[in-house]
């Protein structure tokens, strides 16, 4: 089985590529169900290393650089022909309040709903 990484936002999002890390992160039309906003990227083999989520939360960061408010939603599913998508868990945090790119690992099924709000200090 193979696990792709899909993105949704409410902001437009653009495919980039990070050959360094062979990491690809291509446009998707996909239709999936338990996603609040249309699913825009797909990244191949999914996210499976420290690296791999340092770039993800790098790309999240400058999309949302130009925005006060905007919402990304990430999920990790096995891409296959024979199992349906299927988002099992929901959860939400605030970009933020994201201590550590590793918070992006997610387990099968997951999606994460990520915010940007702005801050008061």
């Amino acid at each position: 089985m193979t696990y792709f990484y899909y993105i949704a936002s409410d902001i437009e999002l653009t495919p980039e590529t990070y050959k360094e890390h062979q990491l690809y992160f291509e446009r998707s039309n996909e239709r999936i169900k338990g996603f609040d906003f249309p699913v825009q990227i797909e990244i191949d083999n999914g996210i499976n290393t420290k690296k791999d989520v340092e770039v993800l939360l790098k790309y999240i960061y400058e999309k949302a650089d130009n925005h006060k408010r905007c919402t990304f939603q990430i999920a990790k599913l096995v891409n296959s022909n024979r199992v349906p998508f299927k988002v099992l868990e929901k959860n939400q945090v605030l970009l933020h309040k994201i201590k550590s790119s590793e918070e992006l690992l997610l387990p099968e099924g997951h999606l994460l709903t990520i915010k940007k709000v702005p801050v008061v200090y």
